[in-house]
């Protein structure tokens, strides 16, 4: 009898580990150490996890004759320190053991296969950094590159989910769950500028090299930045005060936010004359209203206004199709529709990107006049029709379109006041992308950080100045010790300006420059030459990751031969003759000017190659394109600033490494101050022998 209920009480005591897992150590890691994880060579990494409080801790790894060993805390958190050796392209393990405290002893172990040891490299910023290797524009030029990453399967990746912090987490997750291998499967959605930095270090190096990527699009910095950081800009004191009043809880904050937005929806319809006074209704007399040509947003007309618009359109309808069903394309429309044919609603929609196309019932189609009137609810940011004309129609049986793409009419009936947030996906809040993706990332060893990230913060450069350093040091006090971190300066982009203006990307290039200049261990990547005019996203990635690399491999892995720097003004005089000297270092072989080849029309813009663009703008793209030096701008006592002349002369004597361009403009006879590339998209050629771009400056700004 005992003997037959033997393999029940192991079934049943089986089932009760299952049931009560707190039974076992059961270790718990950290998607930074999975399978194919790389770890920092010739370093002490930090190896961490969770257990049962108490738990006895053993952390062996295959290069070492012996485990490093502790205990589990109170909380049951456990660390080890691991030397690592020289990196190669061998594979090792880890095998963790977690031995329960009494008085049920029980051993939870697991093994970390495929680890290589290496250099391992954070890559972080906003939407260029995030934009991946396949999707986007970007799969113009990328394939045959996602075709072959294969090739590279010791260049590891670490994918960080998106998530929001309202408190410092010590835990994140993963894409994949954890390290993956270089492949066409997991490069496709991995960000471009850091898979092609990591190609070019393990080219280079002859190791493996592991990228962890953790961006989020469209974010401002103050989101990357600890509550500590933050504290030290007053100005964010309201907002930083509302995310620490926040709910941990997303789900929490998500059903908040749509219980005001509910809120606002009806308030919105109970305040909104439109539908009070019947504005769907074809015979309203609409001649008062404002004239606007679609597609376009609004908020050109009401800039910052959001709210509650009416559009109202009159068309013909032809006899022959009367009585048949009819295609309404009215294109995406921001955020929110209800649209009516003859004051009778055809549809309706909530998705902000999303092309509208209804049908029209062959009942509700009679010859003559029809009108389409539609109520656009914008409840934050840009609204209204915004398409492609050639989506906006009305299609009748027979194929044949009426374009919709003309003169409506339109009528502001809601000014919404407050918008709600929906803080559970809201990132631009401060400290919530540090909490959520930077802090649980330390203290893994990292060799250093790639940073793209400043398009959401530009037209606040004074304050970006200080900003930058702090959060730079913010990430080395979190991490322990002053890693290298390079930054990406914002490319160029928006319409080229035939006159010298302000410009407040130039000033956040400025801001940018100034802290790769003054903070010992920032560099700065200048591709003034590689965005795009009409897409801020440019798709040349591959060569803003390798200005990178090179930064890394000459002033971190001793590659002393190699020029990683663009020229940089040094140095410049007024020679008293209304020239001016500009000196510049970081001239490798000499100063010269290139040309944008098949480039030109992407950096430049169609407009600004096309035969209706500005004499001024046309004229100075061909000078460039043919070997003129441009994107000079001097300015007299006057402060009106002037397109310059400007003539590389010999290198400097008796320093080699600078060289000189003197820079004169007729207009100007007495000049006070010079501009280098001082626009958003600006019209320039100087480079290196090297093919690195000179760094934008002015000598008029506070330095």
């Amino acid at each position: 009898m005992k003997a037959s209920m033997k393999p029940l009480k192991v079934l049943l005591f089986s089932l009760l580990l299952t049931l009560c897992p707190d039974l076992l150590a059961q270790i718990q890691l950290s998607p930074l150490f999975t399978d194919h994880m790389v770890l920092q060579q010739e370093s002490s990494v930090p190896v961490w996890g969770q257990a049962k409080p108490g738990a006895s801790i053993s952390v062996k790894p295959s290069w070492s004759a012996v485990a490093e060993t502790t205990r589990a805390d109170a909380e049951g958190r456990w660390s080890v320190m691991l030397m690592t050796p020289d990196g190669s392209f061998r594979k090792r393990t880890i095998k963790i053991s977690a031995e329960s405290p009494r008085p049920r002893k029980s051993v939870d172990t697991l093994t970390i296969n495929d680890v290589l040891i290496g250099e391992v490299w954070l890559c972080s910023g906003q939407s260029n950094m995030q934009m991946p290797m396949e999707s986007w524009q970007a799969v113009r030029i990328n394939q045959e590159d996602i075709a072959s990453s294969g090739q590279y399967p010791n260049l590891r990746l670490l994918q960080v989910s998106r998530a929001t912090g309202m408190s410092e987490r010590d835990r994140f997750t993963a894409d994949f769950g954890g390290w993956q291998p270089s492949s066409p499967e997991t490069v496709r959605n991995f960000s471009a500028i850091a898979w092609y930095f990591g190609r070019k270090l393990q080219e280079q190096l002859k190791v493996p090299v592991g990228l962890i990527h953790s961006s989020w699009g469209g974010t401002i910095i103050e989101a990357w930045m600890s509550t500590g950081a933050i504290r030290q800009f007053p100005e964010c004191a309201e907002q930083l005060a509302e995310v620490q009043s926040l709910s941990e809880d997303a789900n929490e904050r998500e059903k908040t936010y749509w219980g005001e937005m509910m809120k606002l929806m009806q308030q919105s319809r109970d305040e909104d004359e439109g539908l009070k006074a019947h504005w769907e209704k074809p015979a309203l007399d609409d001649s008062g209203w404002t004239d606007i040509v679609l597609p376009k947003m609004v908020q050109e007309l009401w800039p910052g206004v959001n709210g509650v618009y009416w559009f109202r359109k009159e068309i013909y309808v032809p006899a022959s199709w009367a009585g048949q069903d009819l295609t309404l394309s009215l294109g995406p429309i921001d955020d929110f529709d209800e649209t009516f044919w003859n004051g009778v609603p055809v549809g309706r929609d909530s998705v902000w990107n999303v092309p509208r196309t209804y049908t029209i019932p062959a009942s509700e189609v009679k010859p003559g006049k029809a009108v389409i009137a539609i109520r656009n609810t914008d409840d934050h940011g840009n609204g209204g029709l915004y398409g492609d004309g050639a989506q906006m129609y009305v299609q009748g049986p027979d194929g044949q379109k009426i374009s919709l793409a003309t003169t409506w009419r339109v009528k502001l009936s809601v000014s919404f006041e407050y918008i709600p947030r929906n803080t559970a996906r809201e990132p631009n809040l401060p400290t919530v992308l540090y909490n959520g993706m930077v802090k649980p990332l330390s203290p893994y060893r990292i060799a250093g950080v790639i940073w793209y990230q400043g398009e959401s913060n530009a037209g606040k450069a004074a304050r970006y100045r200080d900003q930058m350093p702090t959060m730079i040091r913010d990430w080395r006090r979190t991490w322990g010790y002053d890693f290298p971190f390079y930054i990406t300066q914002i490319a160029n982009h928006h319409a080229v300006q035939p006159e010298p203006a302000e410009s407040s990307w130039a000033e956040l290039r400025e801001a940018q420059s100034l802290t790769a200049l003054h903070m010992s261990g920032v560099e700065q990547a200048c591709i003034i030459d590689l965005g795009e005019a009409d897409d801020v996203h440019p798709v040349r990635k591959q060569e803003a990751g390798e200005r990178l690399a090179r930064l890394a491999l000459a002033h971190q892995y001793g590659r002393f031969g190699l020029v990683a720097d663009g020229p940089r003004m040094c140095g410049y005089e007024f020679l008293g003759d209304g020239r001016i000297s500009v000196i510049f270092t970081d001239v490798a072989n000499g100063l010269c000017t290139r040309s944008s080849g098949s480039y030109v029309k992407a950096r430049y813009g169609k407009a600004a190659l096309s035969p209706d663009a500005p004499k001024a703008v046309a004229d100075r793209i061909r000078q460039a394109e043919d070997g003129v030096l441009t994107g000079f701008e001097v300015a007299g006592p006057d402060g009106v600033w002037h397109w310059a002349e400007a003539e590389i002369v010999s290198v400097k004597k008796p320093n080699p490494r600078t060289q000189e361009v003197i820079v004169s403009c007729p207009e100007v006879k007495d000049p006070v101050a010079v501009r280098y590339a001082w626009a958003d998209n600006p019209v320039c050629n100087l480079y290196n022998s090297e093919g690195l771009p000179a760094w934008p400056f002015r000598t008029d700004g506070s330095r």
